[in-house]
């Protein structure tokens, strides 16, 4: 960048003419660096400096970033104003200077970033494998480590706790590394100056070790003295008052300029009428700062919690502690109140002077910390003793003449008691003063409430009191917060002991960190109500359970028990906005609070009034109630008054809530005329946006006046508050979704280096109605999927969101693409039973969204829509929610004439709760209320909607063709594909969970509810769920405890079949039980009702296409000779989809071989399943040779028929040769998806074949009556269904036979079907033992362990007991035949299993592990005695024998080790394995 050379000489043609050559020279300096790009600034000479940086910022536009840009890079830019874009004028940006004058100053805005200036945009977020902070280096907020990884660590600490106490081995390491070094240099005839080298690091390493333990031993006693004198003496501040002295000149003028805003505020809404006006005319608190005169500290409280005493003082009059100097300059603090008397021009003013305020106490000061910003939460302050407070107030006289009332005998104690007795019960020691930081920080406002209780006063009994000169009492209740305020109250009861009111009121809470208090009161006609006492209930317990019924209160009186009162408490949070591709949202509900805020009001019409100024409020009418919900404070004298009112109301209908708002002009003697009205409604008032200029309205009734609102709806968490019966449309139809693949996805974990593990959700209304499975680490995946996805309208649109499947933090969105049902679907006029149509499939190709308008991979897809029956009537009935069955109540109660004794307080119709006398549900414009509009409008209409905006007109031939068609139970169960609507009402569960339903093979849920408030569930949650085959479709219900809607913690489940499960709920509410793991149970009650949609399925979607597989392994022939013999060692491995599931039996030197095994295996999907066989020769040193490979076709296998096939072998260098037999009987079964901890989800995951202890089946010879499944009729409205209670799904890769029974080898003419059911084993209705048993465990043996020949030993674990074989040659099949006896019951579901690989030297290898479920081959009663071959992880098979004697307990004596073959104690360990010394283990044993 070039320079302008400026010279000041003198303008002669002497000097000119030499300069011209120079001016010529600069000026081709500056035309080059401009040609290259650099930007040349030249200034005026005389131009001062503010002016040449006008300048120079004039030309910063033309300045190019080094970094290249696109759209979306992230920065600032200036935003213009224009257009009908019209901001707020407010205070602060009203004496900012406009364009003009800023150009004539010579400032610009800049348009581009300084170099190093702090960014204008969000930071980049911290990737998440950081670790940041001392919780995430410490791993405090790490997941729990795994049983045996727990246990593992526990013996480690354990160990290192015994043997390597203290630090010392430090040294003796020290002392150990300078002998070995100093040998070594000797040994190698390294000279002596090595020596004195490797003396030097040793004698460092040691000083410097010596002096950090000598610091640290100095630190932590110093730190342990400071502890107990911190508790026990009193420390100085004067850093702190030092810094006061000097902040506090600079800080006092900013205090009070605040004080006066926002006194004179609070002073002009409470004038009384007879004066004209409250003033602060003068307000200082001198120039002394307030001093802390000694600190306190107690060290010995949690580690979030800070605690101190303060002694403080403010004495500005004393100037001891002054200068001279000082004290001449000292202000002393003075407040002058201007109380204006009179009315119009006849006015005066009297000065009130307050001045020499002194002021000193002892202070506790307690903070509570938090984590986040701004990291202290709660500030707790309480004076320990009352405070000493000084003053001289002076109300008449002024300054010069003015009289100190302190003179008057009596006054100044009456005013300090009073002061005490104001601020006793705020902030004198035991009562504190709280204030939470983190609210007042946060922007929200103060008074914003959180959610609403109901409570419902039912009756007292047994109440103490008389009346004054005898008689009953007339009891009522007043409900308040901390003896605050009267909330809300009952109507009295005359005359009784053991009154019943059975009332509901809802109150807005802000916090439930305080007391509800019930007082009960006698009613009085012509005196004060006399108190009988008061029950308190703690706000808090509603955060473990938010549903409190049936409570009995004591009512106390000085201490003393003065009856007991019997009410029902719930709470109902306020909703928070749910986190959708980065934006919140906040849940479409149709009840919720309304935060109301009147802002102010311009242009008033002052006609009326004959001053011309008005002394304008405003009150807020919600629906068609004569009395207002709201009044704001009086604004005097004025046109265009500023209020800044907020309220806040329940609302139980949003969208027939009408809201009037009155701005009346208060005069004092006269009635109080209406200056003007509006009335809107809420819907539209919700809509209020400030950037539209929409926030103000236009007053009607009056010349001119508008008034500026806000509005803020928090939706609750009532039941139905989401997915409620009156909110649900039926569905047109469905969409198929064929999702094929993916290409080129974004990758957002190429900076670990890895790859997106990508899977599909589809979105319709920013709800998750199915997924894909993930495909693991893959930009190109392959899904080939099917999802149906319910469609309610033409309107409507589905996100089909790419995402990145995270297995610790939230999944990420790769980008997403659109599809709207409009485009795939049409109205059908013609076809009467189906309103819509198809317009084609949909198959393509498109790009995949990502943020901004950028696009990254492509999303391959067949969308089809196929058009549901049109049903009549396909609703539920819409229940009232809990405010309007409480305002329906009263209702009842004042037509039954219940309201003659009544009691109203004056303050009712001020009450900022909703009770149940003024119903907020009433339309605005209908006398009758709103549940009977919306019952018949939802009739009427044939749907969920409600009509709010245009009269219902009688139906037409033409509408009541379109309501569709009737179908008896009977006809719609004859229909096999269809939309299943649940109504999931509510339930008694054991804990707080959310209710999951679960269709066919899914592993996501079809829909799931919110999370309970308490074990009293009230849901009221409509959803839906796509079954395919209704005759054998299944239904899975499950209570889950996680809140988080991605994460799973069941801990209950039922399942059956989906026609007998729509039997027993299309017309009528069923219970159904839920089992969990401890043995407990809950209910749920649901509904359903069953759209039909006719879809033709492919065979790969059909039941018959998925099941339990199993393979009669029989023989080989013609076997290749692979050995030097001219034989081979033969054995199978079986493979499914790349996954080997099999491997048999090594058959030495033999050609023909006779396997004779079975083994079972789950097939997701027969149609593409690739199934292989493939034979090895097993060799002892070297790997197994291939002897030929063959595929086995699943396609044609008739479900329940053996059919035997001739696998031919062949391999690319020997070609054709040999054939093994095998039989395959194929059964289908829904086979449900499971997600492993490598962020997959495995299609082969487990078979769901039982309901109770039968099977299921589906396909060409089924098991007739699947109904029966279920003994009894589902008669009654409320009838349970009789369900066996819910069983373990039975392991994976565990098969069984009773000792006795005969195996496949003995008896090869089993029939398959007789083969399959016998092995199909599940427990016995009584169940696992309660009392433990000797459960004998013999370790038979293991095959196929290691690929080569290892010395293996086995370790078995049951409960806390574990024990190990002996260790023999090298084998790859081992056989121990060692028996050991284990304590069992209940209690100890499964036995653990460890194959290792012994090590003379190092850490001994381990090569496979497994687990056994005991009491699913064990069964009390039947079978005492089972032999178990078990999979193990990390390949090959083991046996084992299991006999369990209940009538012997080993608990009084010691575990035997037995082996079959010859008696010996169990050997130890290897000194060398970690794993040889657990807790518990007894060598002994």
């Amino acid at each position: 960048m070039s320079l302008a050379m400026e010279t000041n000489a003198p303008s002669n043609g002497g000097v000119k003419q030499p300069q011209e050559p120079a001016e010529t020279h600069i000026h081709d300096i500056m035309s080059h660096d401009a040609s290259k790009g650099a930007i040349v600034h030249s200034f005026d000479p005389d131009a001062l400096p503010q002016q040449k940086a006008a300048a120079a910022g004039r030309q910063r536009d033309q300045l190019e970033s080094i970094v290249q840009q696109d759209g979306s890079a992230h920065g600032g830019k200036e935003l213009s104003i224009g257009g009908a874009s019209v901001p707020a004028i407010t205070i602060e940006n009203a004496d900012e200077p406009t364009n003009e004058e800023r150009q004539k100053l010579g400032s610009v805005t800049p348009s581009a970033a300084i170099p190093g200036e702090y960014p204008s945009g969000l930071a980049p977020a911290i990737p998440d494998w950081y670790k940041v902070g001392w919780r995430a280096v410490a791993n405090i907020d790490a997941p729990p480590l795994e049983e045996g990884e727990e246990k593992d660590n526990h013996i480690l600490q354990l160990f290192l706790a015994e043997q390597y106490y203290g630090q010392w081995y430090h040294n003796a390491a020290l002392i150990f590394f300078a002998v070995f070094a100093s040998h070594f240099l000797t040994r190698f005839n390294f000279g002596l100056g090595w020596l004195i080298v490797l003396l030097s690091i040793c004698n460092t390493y040691y000083v410097t070790s010596m002096t950090r333990v000598r610091r640290c031993a100095r630190d932590d006693i110093q730190r342990e003295l400071i502890k107990t004198r911190l508790a026990s003496e009193h420390e100085s501040a004067d850093w702190m008052n030092n810094f006061l002295d000097r902040f506090w000149l600079i800080y006092e003028p900013v205090l009070s300029a605040t004080v006066v805003a926002s006194v004179d505020q609070i002073l002009s809404t409470t004038t009384p009428a007879f004066l004209d006006s409250l003033r602060l005319t003068t307000f200082t608190l001198g120039t002394k700062a307030p001093h802390i005169d000694k600190v306190r500290t107690f060290p010995r409280t949690a580690d979030d919690i800070v605690m101190m005493d303060w002694g403080i003082s403010f004495t500005p009059n004393d100037t001891s502690d002054m200068t001279p100097r000082q004290a001449a300059q000292k202000v002393n603090p003075k407040i002058v109140l201007s109380v204006r008397l009179g009315k119009g021009p006849a006015t005066a003013s009297i000065p009130v002077l307050l001045e020499d305020i002194t002021f000193s106490g002892m202070m506790r000061i307690k903070l509570k910390l938090i984590a986040n910003f701004p990291h202290v939460q709660i500030v707790d302050i309480s004076f320990l003793e009352k405070p000493v407070i000084d003053y001289v107030l002076k109300p008449v006289g002024g300054e010069s003449l003015g009289f100190d009332i302190a003179h008057i005998p009596g006054l100044q104690t009456f005013i300090r008691d009073m002061v005490h007795g104001t601020l006793g019960p705020m902030m004198y020691d035991p009562n504190v003063f709280t204030l939470n930081l983190e609210q007042l920080l946060s922007g929200v406002p103060l008074d914003t409430s959180i959610g609403v209780i109901q409570v419902t006063v039912e009756a007292a009994r047994g109440l103490k009191a008389t009346k004054i000169g005898g008689g009953s009492p007339d009891p009522y209740v007043s409900i308040s917060i901390n003896n605050r305020e009267e909330l809300a109250r009952t109507k009295y009861k005359p005359s009784t002991y053991n009154p019943t009111w059975i009332e509901t009121k809802f109150i807005l809470v802000n916090s439930l960190q305080e007391s509800l208090v019930l007082s009960l009161l006698d009613y009085n006609d012509h005196r004060k109500d006399t108190p009988l006492g008061a029950a308190t209930f703690e706000l808090e317990k509603l955060l473990e359970d938010a549903t409190q019924e049936g409570l009995e209160l004591p009512v106390l009186k000085d201490g003393k028990d003065k009856g007991m009162i019997r009410l029902d408490v719930n709470y109902f949070p306020v909703l928070k906005p749910e986190s959708v591709n980065g934006k919140e949202n906040l849940s479409q509900t149709n009840v919720g609070i309304v935060r109301l805020t009147i802002h102010q009001a311009k242009e008033l019409d002052a006609s009326q009034s004959l001053s011309g100024d008005l002394n304008p409020l405003v009150k807020v009418f919600l629906g068609n109630s004569t009395s207002y919900t709201h009044k704001s404070q009086i604004i005097k004298h004025t046109n265009n008054p500023i209020w800044e009112s907020p309220t806040e109301f329940i609302c139980a209908d949003k969208s027939s809530l009408i809201i009037t708002i009155k701005v009346v002009d208060e005069r004092d003697f006269f009635r109080d005329p209406v200056v003007g009205y509006m009335s809107v409604r809420l819907v539209d008032l919700l809509q209020t946006d400030p950037a539209l200029n929409r926030e103000w309205w236009p007053l009607s009734g009056c010349k001119s006046g508008k008034i500026r609102l806000s509005c803020e709806w928090k939706p609750l968490q009532m039941a139905g508050a989401l997915s409620s019966a009156d909110q649900y449309v039926p569905p047109i139809g469905i969409v198929r979704l064929w999702l094929r693949k993916a290409t080129d996805v974004k990758n957002v974990e190429a900076a670990l280096g890895g790859k997106s593990d990508p899977y599909v959700r589809v979105l319709v209304n920013n709800v998750t109605l199915g997924r894909t499975e993930v495909i693991n680490n893959n930009l190109n995946p392959e899904w080939d999927q099917i999802i149906y996805i319910p469609v309610h309208s033409l309107r409507e649109s589905m996100f089909m969101e790419v995402m990145d499947y995270q297995h610790l933090t939230k999944d990420r969105s790769l980008g997403s693409v659109e599809l709207r049902v409009s485009d795939i679907a049409r109205e059908s006029p013609a076809d009467a039973q189906h309103r819509y149509e198809p317009t084609g499939t949909k198959e393509v190709a498109e790009p995949i969204k990502t943020d901004g308008n950028s696009y990254k991979g492509q999303l391959h897809y067949r969308a089809e829509f196929v058009s549901a029956l049109n049903l009549k009537h396909v609703h539920f009935d819409a229940g009232e929610n809990e405010i309007q069955k409480a305002a329906q109540k009263v209702q009842r109660n004042h037509a039954n004439g219940s309201s003659s004794n009544t009691h109203i307080s004056s303050r009712d119709e001020e009450e900022r709760h909703v009770t149940v006398d003024h119903p907020t549900t009433e339309a605005g414009t209908h006398g009758s209320p709103h549940q009977t509009d919306s019952s018949e409008s939802i009739q009427a209409n044939g749907n969920g909607a409600a009509n709010t905006d245009e009269e219902v007109s009688s139906p037409t031939e033409e509408d009541s063709a379109k309501e569709g068609i009737r179908l008896s139970k009977e006809e719609l169960l004859k229909h096999q594909s269809g939309i299943i609507i649940f109504n999931a009402i509510g339930g008694h569960l054991h804990k707080k969970a959310r209710l999951d339903v679960l269709l066919d093979d899914a592993y996501w849920p079809a829909f799931s509810t919110l999370k309970s408030r308490g074990t009293n569930a009230q849901w009221a949650h409509v959803g839906e769920g796509f079954l395919k085959e209704l005759d054998f479709g299944r239904v899975w219900l499950r209570l889950n405890e996680s809140g988080d809607f991605d994460k799973d913690d069941v801990i209950a489940e039922w399942k059956g079949d989906a026609k007998a499960f729509l039997d027993a709920t299309l017309d009528r509410r069923s219970t159904f039980t839920l089992t969990h793991a401890d043995g407990h149970s809950s209910t749920v009650e649901i509904e359903t009702r069953y759209v039909p949609v006719p879809v033709k399925l492919l065979a790969r979607e059909s039941i018959n296409n998925q099941g339990i597989l199993r393979v009669y392994l029989l023989a080989g022939k013609d076997l290749r000779s692979a050995d030097r013999t001219g034989t081979s060692d033969p054995f199978a491995v079986f493979t499914l989809n790349g996954t080997k599931v099999f491997t048999s039996q090594t058959k030495k030197k033999n050609l023909n071989p006779d396997w004779s095994e079975i083994f079972e295996v789950n097939v997701p999907s027969r149609e593409a399943a690739d199934f292989s066989l493939e034979v090895f020769d097993w060799n002892q040193l070297e790997q197994s040779k291939s002897l030929g490979r063959g595929t086995i076709n699943l396609h044609d296998i008739e479900p329940f028929e053996a059919a035997e096939q001739m696998i031919e072998l062949s391999s690319e260098k020997h070609g054709a040769k040999g054939h093994v037999a095998i039989r395959l009987i194929f059964q289908p079964e829904i086979i449900a998806k499971s997600r492993k901890a490598t962020s997959t989800f495995s299609s082969a995951g487990r078979a769901m074949t039982q309901i109770g202890s039968l099977p299921f089946g589906a396909g060409k010879g089924v098991v007739r009556g699947i109904g029966n499944v279920f003994k009894r009729e589902f008669g009654g409205s409320h009838e349970k269904l009789d369900v066996p209670h819910a069983i373990p799904e039975a392991a994976a890769g565990q098969a069984s036979r009773p000792i006795g029974e005969p195996t496949a080898d003995e008896d090869t003419n089993v029939t398959a079907t007789s083969a399959f059911l016998s092995l199909n084993r599940t427990p016995s209705l009584l169940g696992p033992p309660s009392e433990p048993g000797t459960l004998r465990v013999t370790m038979i043996s293991a095959k196929d362990v290691s690929m080569v020949d290892t010395k293996p030993y086995a370790v078995i674990r049951v409960g806390d007991k574990e024990f190990k074989t002996k260790h023999g040659i090298k084998t790859s099949s081992p056989e121990w035949n060692e028996s050991f006896n284990f304590a069992a019951s209940a209690h100890i579901p499964k036995l653990h299993l460890w194959i290792y690989d012994h090590k003379t030297l190092g850490k001994d290898k381990l090569l496979a592990e497994g687990e056994v479920d005991i009491w699913r081959h064990i069964q009390v009663g039947q079978s005492t005695a089972a032999e178990v071959t078990v999979e193990l992880q990390g390949g090959g098979l083991a046996r084992l024998r299991l006999e369990f004697d209940a009538e012997n307990n080993p608990l009084a004596r010691h575990a035997s080790v037995v082996s079959l073959e010859r008696s010996q104690l169990q050997t130890s360990s290897s000194r060398f394995s970690i794993r040889g010394r657990r807790p518990g283990f007894n060598e002994d044993n």
